[in-house]
């Protein structure tokens, strides 16, 4: 018996059972707490899912527009359905947001540091937004959620605690069939309130060179001269969408075939015809002009052929008797006459009276002028047994509206008698194809560039402060004899107000695209 437990005492057989049985404890441990935080990693994943696609969600809310903010947390609530498969807490599997006050009402906001969502004007979240309109990015935080253990040492004793996630998200916007025109601000370094600017006459000169000045205009957007000329003329333009912020390229390019390309808009169409021109289709339709293109020219009643649709002796051309104010006096009203010697063959909707060199009294704000028109020679010319009664405050854009509006579009003869007879044509003669009714011949889109001071050419991107809405007051003709000064290189408009894009503006196609800053 000695001699057996002796030997058994010696033997190795199975000796590394014991040490399985001592590191087994050890290994489902190790397995238990791999398995615990692969479901606590994967419950952090399916939040952060959440927090992105709740984001982006309320994101593609963010259009400036009345209710955004209450549009945007409601796509961040309910928009996108997530669920959380790793949690255990007994939350359900849907991931839900708090329910937040911050929109105060339909366009102011109140931050809170401690709201699920939250608006920002800036890209790093430092400036909270205040309303509807600066509110460019958004924040979502998730509820949190909780994954207990379930293989760990202390079955059930464990948990992840509380996890949550967050995501921030902003609206990529482009603008489709926009004309590419920009403009310096005519004020730099002061924000322009352009609602308030209704009514004020806009004189835009071409820029000369690299140097871009307060009330110089030029193109944005990735576009050759062809591109640009078929921006601003065709109806329906083919070519690369424009940043609503920025632009890569801006240019200065040429004024006399950008201001040919704008004057079919006007019904003149300078343009001569075959493959090599690209304006050439504006003769079949591509352009058609606005219904109302009252303007300062006229051409013969029997003018007939591509010619008599030019700016030249045989088409249009500038009436003898134009109107051309004389020196202001303090005691002119809104409705004086101020022609010269009152004589007017024809006459478009003017210029502000202080853009005029005769008027002696240039604008105190340059190329901005002051709203002040000739009403009374406009409305005497033209309308003399029908002036509307708020006829002393209307603007030229709501003048050009009321003449449409009402059937008042003025078409008369400028001087001569019979079929030779010089004609003011206020209804299109010349053009071919359908306007849009949406989108007004004579309405604009314009980007106004913040940073024009820093600009060299095209090698700097222009920043995009905003965008407005501008009515294209006259033709551009070279000036001689016209008396407001320009030499043929100007576009002159209308201040109509501030626009979002896109949105209240159906000039234009907006198309926004949702992305994840972090």
């Amino acid at each position: 018996m000695r001699r057996t437990l002796q030997q058994l005492w010696k033997r190795t057989d199975g000796a590394v059972a014991p040490t399985v049985a001592l590191s087994l404890i050890g290994l489902i441990a190790v397995g238990g707490i791999a398995f615990d935080y692969a479901r606590m990693a994967s419950l952090d994943t399916e939040l952060q899912s959440a927090a992105d696609q709740a984001a982006l969600a309320a994101a593609t809310q963010l259009d400036g527009e009345t209710g955004a903010c209450t549009r945007a947390v409601a796509a961040a609530q309910s928009l996108v359905t997530n669920d959380a498969r790793f949690a255990n807490d007994a939350g359900g599997l849907a991931v839900t947001i708090a329910d937040t006050d911050v929109c105060t009402n339909d366009t102011d906001i109140t931050d809170s540091t401690t709201s699920s969502v939250r608006f920002f004007e800036d890209k790093a979240a430092t400036t909270p937004a205040t309303t509807v309109v600066n509110a460019h990015f958004v924040e979502v935080t998730v509820n949190s959620r909780r994954a207990y253990y379930a293989l760990t040492p202390i079955v059930g004793a464990l948990s992840s605690g509380d996890e949550s996630a967050k995501a921030r998200a902003g609206l990529g916007t482009a603008l489709c069939k926009v004309p590419p025109l920009m403009m310096c601000d005519p004020n730099p370094g002061v924000e322009t309130d352009w609602d308030a600017m209704k009514g004020r006459g806009l004189r835009l000169v071409s820029n000369s060179g690299a140097n871009w000045a307060p009330g110089a205009f030029g193109y944005i957007g990735p576009q050759d001269a062809n591109s640009t000329q078929k921006a601003l003329a065709y109806q329906n333009p083919i070519f690369d969408c424009q940043g609503i912020t920025e632009s890569e390229q801006v240019s200065t390019g040429a004024p006399t075939p950008a201001i040919t390309a704008i004057n079919t808009r006007f019904d003149i169409y300078d343009i001569s015809s075959g493959a090599g021109n690209v304006l050439s289709p504006c003769l079949t339709g591509s352009c058609p002009s606005a219904v109302d293109v009252v303007k300062d020219l006229v051409r013969a009643a029997n003018a007939s052929g591509n010619n008599s649709c030019k700016i030249q002796n045989s088409g249009w051309k500038l009436a003898t008797n134009r109107f051309s104010p004389r020196a202001g006096l303090a005691s002119d009203t809104a409705l004086t006459p101020i022609d010269a010697d009152g004589v007017i063959d024809a006459m478009g909707l003017p210029r502000d009276d202080c853009h005029y060199t005769s008027y002696n009294s240039p604008c105190a704000g340059g190329r901005l002028g002051d709203g002040k028109w000739a009403r009374g020679d406009y409305f005497n010319k033209y309308h003399a047994g029908n002036i509307p009664a708020n006829a002393s405050t209307m603007t030229r854009y709501e003048t050009y509206r009321w003449e449409i509006d009402n059937s008042q579009i003025p078409t008369v003869i400028a001087s001569g008698s019979g079929a030779g007879a010089l004609m003011q044509n206020g209804a299109p003669v010349c053009s071919t194809g359908t306007p849009d009714p949406l989108r007004d011949r004579r309405v604009v889109q314009v980007a106004v560039g913040e940073n024009c001071a820093a600009l060299h050419g095209a090698s700097t991107p222009v920043q995009i402060g905003t965008w407005i809405d501008a009515f294209l007051v006259e033709p551009g003709v070279s000036s001689p004899g016209r008396g407001n000064g320009d030499g043929g290189n100007e576009i002159y408009l209308e201040i109509i107000g501030k626009v979002n894009p896109g949105g209240s503006a159906a000039q234009i196609v907006r198309r926004d695209v949702p992305y994840l800053v972090r």
